[in-house]
């Protein structure tokens, strides 16, 4: 069951993907067939087809291609209709979210106005109309102006909406190109070292800005510390010092000598008066 399921879904997304293709694929050829033909109705025709091939676009999230067939659309729009025809403020507002999309806000508010500008001509025209035709005016004419009237305040917030998005953009493009130019330019490996902190001329950890400073009240002899260093013998100190051990020595193993042969002759001296004792006998 739960395999059948699945094949279900696969053969769904497939049929998806297949209808997307098979409408651009149609509107594509209708676009080439209407474009050949010059009347304003074949132009027109070929402007919408245009316009469903961008819808096609954006809902595959292929803005940038979205956006060439709405201009493309617009283009077509603005030759052969009147600047209040509703036509244009729609395209412009497609161009405009496929823009938003992209992120290129200056270009989407543009086209924010201008659908509201069109929005805004077209209720003009609609409420001159009524006025002129006063109990006789169409009811079309009466329920499009309510339409548009409901419309406006959409329209309004969604160029408000854009300008928000264009100042965030744009203070967040500042923020990285401070960022950015600060680290180059006070970078701790900068080659003339001025603003860095690792710097030769001015660095704040450099040999030469290093002094160090006996505590108060310490005397000059507690920070001096040449006495504690030993000197280096001279060559003729050290043999004259070699020497005098050496006769030293000699002197020591004299005195040792003389002082045994005291001890042996004492020894003996017994001896001889006891031999004497003994012949006397």
């Amino acid at each position: 069951m739960m395999m059948m399921m699945m094949s279900k879904e696969e053969n769904g997304e497939e049929e998806e993907v297949g209808n997307l293709q098979l409408a651009w694929e149609m509107l594509e050829v209708a676009k080439v067939i209407y474009k050949r033909r010059e009347s304003r109705e074949d132009q027109l025709m070929a402007a919408q087809a245009h316009l469903k091939l961008g819808e096609v676009s954006a809902e595959s999230g292929n803005y940038p291609q979205a956006v060439e067939d709405f201009q493309e659309c617009l283009s077509l729009q603005l030759t052969h209709l009147p600047p209040h025809s509703r036509l244009l403020a729609e395209t412009h507002y497609h161009v405009a979210t496929s823009l938003c999309c992209m992120e290129q806000y200056d270009q989407a508010l543009k086209h924010f106005k201008s659908a509201l500008k069109v929005v805004e001509e077209r209720l003009a025209m609609l409420q001159e109309a009524i006025s002129k035709a006063g109990a006789d005016s169409s009811s079309e004419d009466t329920s499009e102006m309510e339409e548009l009237k409901l419309l406006l305040p959409a329209l309004e917030e969604k160029v408000e909406d854009a300008k928000e998005s264009q100042r965030t953009a744009s203070a967040a493009s500042r923020a990285i190109q401070q960022t950015l130019g600060g680290a180059s330019t006070s970078s701790g490996f900068s080659e003339n070292g001025a603003s860095s902190g690792f710097g030769s001329s001015s660095s704040a950890f450099g040999a030469s800005q290093i002094s160090v400073k006996p505590a108060e009240g310490a005397s000059s002899s507690a920070s001096n510390i040449s006495h504690l260093v030993r000197k280096k013998r001279k060559p003729d100190e050290d043999s004259g010092a070699v020497e005098d051990s050496a006769e030293k020595k000699t002197k020591r193993d004299k005195n040792e000598s003389s002082s045994s042969n005291g001890v042996h002759g004492t020894q003996q001296e017994p001896s001889q008066s006891a031999s004497s004792t003994e012949t006397a006998a």
